[in-house]
């Protein structure tokens, strides 16, 4: 297993998910998450989640740190963290197929 890796992610407040995605308290949709995570981690391959929990709702805007590490299986373990204020736990997940 290697150290953490960390890098900034935030989906500005006028993304388009702001306007219709719960309107007056908006939120940014899981599957957004996952694209920016996906993104970020992809291999030369095809990308596989195995398993996702999504833990709180996150508000367009708000600074976020991805953090991943490989296993030795060849396995990814990444959390999505809030980056301001108590640190918290928003997504965790393990993805197959990551560089």
């Amino acid at each position: 297993m290697t150290d953490w890796t960390s890098r900034e992610m935030q989906v500005p407040v006028s993304h388009a998910t702001a306007i219709g995605h719960f309107p007056g308290r908006p939120i940014v949709p899981g599957a957004l998450l996952l694209d920016e995570v996906a993104t970020i981690l992809a291999g030369p391959g095809p990308l596989t989640f195995r398993a996702v929990k999504f833990l709180a709702p996150v508000r367009h805007g708000e600074r976020l740190d991805l953090r991943w590490h490989t296993h030795d299986d060849g396995l990814c373990r990444f959390e999505i963290c809030r980056a301001e204020g108590r640190p918290t736990t928003v997504v965790t997940g393990t993805l197959e197929g990551t560089a």
